[in-house]
């Protein structure tokens, strides 16, 4: 046992509980100041023996329980043993998880239905592609074109490659690229979603709003194909945008 990583590992999630964090989650390894690519979550109850049968090591004696009120974090590397941690379960971080379970270095915590508890989660294709980070920089590159009264600037440039993008509405978005949000504890709470692709892949989706996708130009954008030359155009009042290819 790591006690010194369990106390960290305790002090960041009492941290993230309290901020109960949102779609699409927090990774995991970002909670963990080591290399892994493989953890067992065990409750109270399991013997050492279904431990060491589930991740190849004796973490405890056979007959040894794990203590009640406690979870086991058994992470590994490989083949090889990185860290055992062991957590209090308190009021400040409950944890729901499955027990037994392999998850792997993507997986996300995740506050369950908005509350304190959260809940371990692996990600989906549509977790794995979806970021408000584009969201966010082409909402700064809006404000430019209101504050600066600029007729338009580009998008290009979002801090990823990409060298197609699609505007599709939400009850398009499976049929359109085989992403699927449900049953992710995720709602899409705009007008519509922007679909980046490089060479063929998608590697970006977020959400944008009616700011941006007016109901009177959307028509015009959906199922469109827009290059990384597109630009953001400033409508004549500046409260509404739309895009255009130079």
């Amino acid at each position: 046992m790591d006690e010194r990583v369990s106390g960290v590992m305790a002090k960041s999630l009492a941290r993230l509980s309290g901020s109960r964090p949102e779609y699409p989650g927090v990774p995991m390894r970002n909670l963990t100041p080591f290399a892994w690519d493989g953890l067992y979550f065990f409750e109270s109850g399991p013997q050492g023996r279904s431990v060491r049968e589930k991740t190849g090591f004796s973490i405890l004696p056979e007959e040894e329980y794990v203590q009640e009120n406690h979870s086991l974090l058994v992470f590994l590397n490989g083949p090889r043993l990185a860290k055992v941690v062991l957590l209090k379960d308190e009021s400040s971080f409950p944890l729901y998880y499955t027990n037994g379970k392999k998850y792997s270095s993507q997986t996300r915590m995740l506050s369950l239905d908005g509350s304190r508890v959260m809940k371990l989660v692996e990600p989906t294709a549509f977790q794995r592609v979806y970021h408000q980070d584009a969201e966010f920089k082409i909402i700064e590159r809006i404000r430019m074109l209101r504050d600066e009264r600029r007729k338009s600037v580009p998008i290009g440039d979002l801090g990823f490659a990409w060298d197609e993008m699609r505007v599709i509405e939400p009850r398009d978005l499976k049929k359109k690229t085989g992403l699927s949000y449900a049953g992710l504890g995720y709602r899409p709470s705009f007008s519509a979603f922007m679909v980046f692709s490089h060479r063929k892949r998608v590697v970006r989706v977020t959400e944008m709003g009616d700011m941006f996708f007016h109901p009177e130009n959307r028509k015009a954008m959906h199922g469109r194909k827009w290059d990384a030359k597109t630009r953001i155009v400033a409508r004549e009042d500046w409260t509404t945008f739309t895009l255009d290819e130079p």
